[in-house]
């Protein structure tokens, strides 16, 4: 039994809503009928002054004030007491529609009732439970809306209840008026339910296709990670041990052989080295995507990590005879990081700065600090990236075409890493480059981090 009554109405899930989104609408109903109060409350005491309409005003604000007090307790509820769970939002909301319909019932008959047209305000309801609800629910309230209007028409019509005439014209007692417009009212209902229904089931339907592919994609995106690290830790062992043995020859035997034979080794070395570089990077992006490990900050120092780093790439940069000017501000804080995120972000900058410009080249590099953001700058005189290059850059794997003339070899993992680690403090990163004019990028990042901020 319990199996049939959740397939008769629930047999589609509520694709659009979560819990929050859930309570966000509930808010949102409890403005408007704050609106909704406010309106009738000034239109009331409009037509009080300013027509000719004989009505119960107060019994009317009687009724408003007891929705506002209604309306109160719902702000109450929702501000300060313990959030619901899915089920309790929606039997809240339930509740809240079906006191709706009795208030707006009650404000009809003292309004006039079937001789004033606010009675299409019951539309509004059948609209918002068609968008919410799922499976036979809205038929229900469209029901109960319906059946609400006739009890009123028809304790009116036989006596039971008092009569309030609008326009001083008995319609209420005029049966063929009456079945006229409860035929015209009841097909308004059920046709905007119906409408509202197949346009929810037909969005809900896409939902559920787009949530597929949504979970095939993390599927396959978690294969490829599961590739990439995989192959990384494969590739990594032999092409150590392949390195090993030609440093240790060039180390030990590279006079007892021809310098014909050394140069071979000390290509096929270089090549080694080029491999683990790339498997390197391989395996960290592939760390990174899988979140394999959960990062604790530290205060860094990174003005000093950025000196090192300079220092580093200094040999390569004298070989090259470039100019690295650096403008590192002491008044940099230390930065909630982890280091090695560090290392790889500005390591990876200041490192293609080197490599992708010519000799004679010069590289500016600058670092403070923003408003409440650290401000990294880098600017070179290298080879540039094409304009519709630009958004690819950042793209796992993709090199542009100046990239791979200068240098034949690596992954265009880097930059794609880079990124991916900015996004992970809550920072930016931005490029402007030109065709063999040079290139800058600019990162900022928030100086206060907290796990909690993390990705």
């Amino acid at each position: 039994m319990k199996n049939f009554l959740t397939a008769l109405f629930f047999k589609e899930p509520f694709a659009f809503l979560t819990t929050d989104v859930l309570t966000s609408r509930i808010s949102w109903t409890i403005r408007l009928r704050w609106l909704a109060v406010a309106g009738y409350l000034l239109g009331t005491v409009a037509a009080r002054q300013f027509s000719s309409f004989v009505l119960p005003y107060e019994k009317m604000w009687m009724v408003l004030g007891c929705l506002a007090i209604i309306n109160l307790i719902y702000t109450f509820s929702e501000k300060w007491l313990k959030r619901l769970t899915f089920s309790g939002e929606i039997v809240v909301l339930q509740i809240q529609i079906v006191i709706d319909l009795f208030i707006l019932t009650v404000l009809l008959h003292y309004a006039g009732g079937i001789g004033n047209p606010i009675y299409l305000f019951y539309v509004f309801h059948v609209v918002l439970s068609s968008i919410i609800f799922t499976g036979f629910i809205p038929v229900i309230y469209a029901s109960l809306t319906v059946l609400s209007f006739i009890t009123l028409i028809f304790l009116e019509y036989n006596g039971y209840i008092g009569h309030y005439c609008l326009f001083r014209v008995c319609n209420h007692e005029n049966l063929d008026y009456i079945y006229l417009v409860i035929l015209i009212f009841s097909i308004t209902v059920f046709v905007t339910a119906y409408i509202c229904m197949a346009f929810m089931r037909t969005y809900r339907n896409i939902k559920q296709q787009i949530d597929q592919k949504h979970r095939e994609l993390i599927e396959s995106d978690k294969q490829k990670t599961k590739f990439f690290r995989f192959a990384s830790h494969e590739l990594k062992s032999p092409i150590i041990a392949i390195k090993s043995s030609l440093d240790s020859f060039l180390r030990n035997y590279s006079g007892e052989v021809d310098e014909r034979a050394v140069n071979l080794i000390r290509r096929a070395n270089f090549r080694a080295a080029q491999m683990l570089e790339m498997t390197q990077e391989l395996l960290e992006l592939s760390r990174n995507r899988a979140l394999i490990r959960k990062r604790k900050l530290e205060r860094v120092n990174l003005a000093q990590l950025l000196k090192e780093i300079i220092e580093q790439e200094s040999t390569t940069a004298k070989e090259k005879k470039q100019k690295i000017s650096a403008d590192i501000s002491d008044a940099i804080p230390l930065i909630p990081a982890e280091k090695n995120d560090m290392l790889k972000i500005f390591g990876n900058l200041i490192n293609n700065a080197v490599r992708y410009t010519p000799e004679r080249g010069s590289i500016k590099i600058y670092a403070g600090v923003e408003n409440a953001y650290l401000l990294f700058k880098i600017s070179d005189t290298g080879i540039g990236i094409s304009e519709d290059e630009m958004d690819k850059v950042f793209g796992e794997f993709y090199r542009s075409e100046n990239a791979k003339k200068m240098v034949n070899f690596g992954t265009g993992l880097g930059l794609s890493l880079v990124k991916q680690l900015v996004d992970s403090y809550k920072g930016t990163i931005e490029i402007y480059s030109q065709l063999d004019k040079g290139t800058t990028f600019i990162i900022r990042i928030p100086i206060e981090q907290s796990e909690g901020d993390r990705d």
